[in-house]
């Protein structure tokens, strides 16, 4: 008997292994819910900094234009996701994964015969990329796709950029 996937897993992690639901571009993701959440928490606050704020702080109401304009952005991304051919928001474009993994009628890579495959490492995709696909995939092969949610779903989207010189 095949095990069926959740919804939650399948909207949270991309066919290549990586989290939607931690991206910045994501529409339903973490980041566009706590900033949503975030907007509705601050409501007034604009208005209030600018009836209460001294002459010397004005600059304060400035800084916190930007802030909620930038947190906005954040609050709606575009991108719905690969899965459903919605990813307008998504930094990999031309990304040749959810179209192959439809062909293969498999919702991962990790579940292709194939992998790892030479369409990747002939793609156009970045070095980086590739080695980020590569470990994911072979960690979801290992683990199963429910144990690999569980241990990355809180990982941060960009922590491999923290810290890094050059690249």
């Amino acid at each position: 008997m095949e095990k069926r996937i959740s919804e939650k897993i399948l909207k949270s992690v991309a066919p290549c292994s990586m989290f939607c639901s931690t991206c910045t571009g994501c529409k339903y993701g973490e980041i566009s819910l706590h900033a949503t959440e975030l907007l509705k928490l601050l409501e007034g606050h604009e208005e209030f900094l600018d009836k209460n704020l001294k002459a010397q702080y004005r600059d304060r109401l400035d800084e916190f234009r930007i802030f909620q304009k930038r947190l906005k952005k954040f609050a709606n991304p575009k991108c719905g996701g690969c899965r459903n051919g919605g990813s307008s928001g998504c930094s990999i474009k031309g990304c040749i994964i959810p179209e192959c993994v439809k062909e293969h009628n498999i919702d991962f890579c990790a579940e292709c015969p194939e992998f790892p495959c030479q369409k990747v490492n002939n793609s156009n995709f970045k070095e980086t990329t590739i080695k980020k696909w590569l470990d994911g995939t072979q960690k979801i092969k290992e683990m199963g796709i429910e144990k690999y949610y569980e241990e990355y779903k809180n990982v941060p989207h960009y922590i491999n950029y923290k810290n890094t010189k050059g690249d």
